[in-house]
């Protein structure tokens, strides 16, 4: 809540500094200069008279840009950000001091009204003015916009406030929303209310007509001082009553299963797993990656990610990620670089109560196969003992061959014994500098599951899915490599190029094959929710669980299909 006491004696005026007083020079500066949108392309400024003041001449990055008699100009927005100010100009053309600079944003919104005006300690010379804050009397933001006014207030010498309200009772709580109820507020004889005032913390969130509130968009958990005072019509405010603390209640929790890959740096994946949670029973927020030069572990927690996650019962398991053949050595193989890994992980574990890790070493050398096992095997053996747990992704193949360059150096058998789950990357025959193609043609989806499933633990295995497309420009290879797209980037370029997908049942997958305005060829190759739901079906008919790579960026109809949330 903010107050002000307002001097309302006529001697107070007499008080002013000379400073404040127009110099017989030149006009007094200008003051209370704001703007307020009009409109998606313009602004109006708007400012206080100034005494001595004959026009105004409104100046913008200190250039003139008109003179005005009145007190308002609406100004045409641009460019994405100008600077405003106004100095008077007496009847001699003698310009006074500038104002304050208003900054004029494009697409800027201004702040909200500020809500529950009202009086307190009313005198015969002074008064208290208060009212809630303002999302963002009237307000101003910082940039100089300024809000619609405040409802009036007439302050009235004699005038009783009304008594205070009784102690607000909740009557249903949620982990978002709560409704309270009190008794209603004595008024003196002659005076109508006008409402009552919601205080939480102390701190005036809205007004309400009635003895009654309903309040939405609370934190799940969190604990709140709740108190009210009554207005009445001439704006005087009552004593607060007295404070009910009410703690929200946990939110819903998850009921799902899949496991999903959630990158931190992006609204949209964060988003998607806000929306969809209760289909989610692990989480893998993209936290840490290798520092290619030192070898280092880098990068940051996420309170948000993590509580948001936990509150809701989704085990949170961060990303470990390094993808560098060279580097992976050193970490697998060399005693002291291997020991700070380890050590790096279990302490960022304990630090931040995960509820363990996910390790994604990939383009690992074959040579390095039974490091790889041992790192993982000691990993395991620190994790575990916390009482944590350990997951790990791995390439897709449907036979172990010796050799290859992504998966030979998983050793599926060994790591099911140290991992509690194994995140089976189930794309991935085309990629980024391959020639275009299917990442995940059905076929040999279908062999690579085959495999996972003749494994001793195959009940630690993840059938992971893209959710992603691909779009190849000039044939792909190494000097066209491809751009990653999601479902709705994907729509948009068929749109708007007018080129119809193709659904290419022998590899279950779709194709958009388009030209650019550069005339550049391009193939996309990506999944629908129908795809995927195959995939999915496909995993459980296994007994395998099923994962996403990653959240965010999919078609939305997953989460409605009905082999994603059985």
């Amino acid at each position: 809540m903010i107050r002000r006491t307002l001097a309302l004696s006529a001697l107070a005026l007499a008080a002013l500094p000379p400073a404040a007083q127009a110099a017989p020079s030149s006009p007094a500066p200008v003051k209370g200069l704001s703007a307020r949108p009009a409109g998606k392309l313009s602004a109006t400024l708007a400012w206080d008279a100034a005494a001595g003041a004959a026009r105004y001449r409104v100046l913008r990055h200190g250039k003139k840009v008109r003179d005005v008699k009145a007190r308002t100009l609406k100004v045409r927005l641009t460019r994405a950000k100008a600077r405003y100010q106004v100095a008077a100009v007496n009847g001699k053309g003698r310009l006074g001091h500038r104002s304050r600079t208003v900054i004029v944003v494009r697409g800027h919104s201004a702040p909200r009204a500020p809500v529950a005006a009202a009086a307190t300690n009313v005198t015969s010379g002074a008064a208290t003015l208060s009212w809630g804050r303002s999302k963002a009397v009237i307000a101003l933001d910082s940039f100089g916009w300024a809000s619609k006014r405040s409802g009036p207030i007439k302050v009235v010498t004699g005038h009783d406030p009304p008594a205070a309200p009784g102690t607000p009772r909740a009557t249903s709580v949620t982990d978002t929303t709560l409704s309270l109820a009190w008794t209603a507020s004595g008024l003196p004889a002659g005076s109508r209310l006008r409402g009552y005032r919601v205080m939480r913390d102390g701190v005036v969130v809205r007004q309400v007509p009635a003895a009654g509130a309903d309040l939405t968009n609370l934190a799940p958990k969190s604990s709140h001082d709740w108190s009210v005072a009554a207005v009445d019509t001439r704006g005087y405010v009552s004593a607060p009553s007295r404070v009910t603390r009410v703690v929200q209640k946990d939110p819903p929790p998850s009921t799902g299963e899949a496991h999903a890959f959630l990158l931190a740096s992006t609204d949209s994946s964060l988003q998607a797993f806000e929306k969809h949670y209760r289909q989610i029973g692990v989480v893998y927020p993209t936290f840490f990656d290798c520092n290619l030069q030192t070898g280092a572990i880098e990068g940051a927690d996420n309170r948000l990610i993590v509580s948001y996650a936990q509150d809701r019962k989704v085990k949170v398991l961060p990303r470990f990620n390094c993808q560098s053949t060279t580097m992976l050595h050193t970490i697998l193989t060399d005693p002291a670089t291997r020991a700070r890994w380890l050590d790096t992980i279990a302490a960022l574990v304990d630090q931040y109560g995960y509820d363990g890790v996910n390790v994604d070493f990939e383009a690992i050398a074959a040579s390095d196969r039974d490091a790889l096992t041992s790192f993982i095997a000691d990993l395991s053996r620190r994790l575990h003992a916390k009482g944590k747990l350990l997951s790990q992704s791995v390439s897709g193949k449907f036979r172990d061959v010796p050799n290859h360059p992504r998966s030979t150096a998983f050793d599926y058998q060994a790591l099911s014994q140290y991992d509690d789950y194994v995140f089976v990357m189930a794309w991935g025959i085309h990629y980024a500098t391959s020639a275009p193609g299917a990442q995940d043609d059905l076929s040999w989806v279908r062999q690579v599951a085959d495999y996972v499933a003749s494994m001793p633990n195959k009940q630690k295995f993840v059938m992971g899915t893209m959710l992603y497309g691909s779009d190849w420009p000039s044939g792909g290879g190494p000097g066209h490599r491809a751009t990653a797209l999601h479902y709705d980037e994907i729509q948009a370029l068929a749109a708007q190029y007018g080129v119809q997908p193709v659904y290419d049942a022998g590899k279950d997958s779709w194709h958009l094959a388009y030209t650019d305005a550069s005339g550049v060829p391009h193939d996309v190759w990506y999944s629908d929710a129908p795809v995927v739901a195959r995939r999915v079906a496909l995993a459980r008919e296994r007994g395998l669980g099923i994962g996403f790579w990653r959240i965010g960026q999919e078609d939305e109809r997953i989460w409605t299909d009905p082999e994603v949330t059985r």
